[in-house]
């Protein structure tokens, strides 16, 4: 996919949601995959969409510049040869013309390349800032589903079941008894009122 987002999974990794200490064996535990819950919520796919027609919009905005500094960078090389041949058979204010126009081809060429990569990277630049502020907010909504439901069930805890140790290990390698709420949380945020990515 066009957005690759890295997860913080950390923001999802136990949920504590009772306010009395009980022993492990008595909580009701469940499990969640908070990065099934990313590639599979709407809003996420639509704005992979929006991120896909952004990146070929900003491409053929380049690939547009390009071709018009290439045609300038022609139109100098024709004016070189053209000059060539003419040696011996014009005027000095002949050649002082095609000298001059020879130097404004050649200013106005830098300023155009210096203008197609200010122009490419403050859009890459902007694109990369709505990529980082929507996977924040995105998190914030899954985090936020995942803590009405598990109150709204009286889960004590609810781990991210794909968060892993600096070992690269998973957190838990055996987890008895949890419920994997993962696909009841796409469902519903699938439902429910979502932001236009669009706009």
């Amino acid at each position: 996919m066009g957005f690759v987002v890295k997860l913080a999974f950390f923001l999802l990794i136990s949920i504590m949601l009772s306010g009395e200490l009980v022993q492990a064996h008595d909580m009701k535990i469940a499990s969640v995959d908070a990065g099934k819950i990313f590639s599979h919520w709407d809003y996420t796919i639509r704005f992979e969409d929006k991120v896909v027609n952004l990146r070929k919009s900003i491409d053929a905005k380049d690939k547009e510049r390009i071709a018009a500094i290439k045609r300038l960078i022609q139109k100098q090389r024709d004016l070189s040869a053209k000059y060539q041949e003419a040696q011996g058979k014009i005027s000095g204010e002949q050649k002082a013309g095609m000298d001059e126009s020879y130097k404004n081809l050649g200013r106005e060429i830098k300023a155009l390349q210096r203008d197609r990569l200010d122009y490419k990277k403050r859009e890459m630049n902007r694109l990369k800032e709505m990529e980082q502020s929507t996977s924040q907010l995105i998190l914030k909504r899954i985090h936020e589903a995942v803590q009405v439901f598990a109150k709204q069930h009286n889960y004590d805890m609810v781990i991210e079941s794909k968060g892993e140790t600096t070992a690269n290990l998973p957190f838990f390698l055996h987890l008895e008894g949890a419920v994997d709420i993962t696909d009841t949380i796409i469902m519903q945020l699938n439902q429910s009122n979502q932001p236009n990515p669009n706009q």
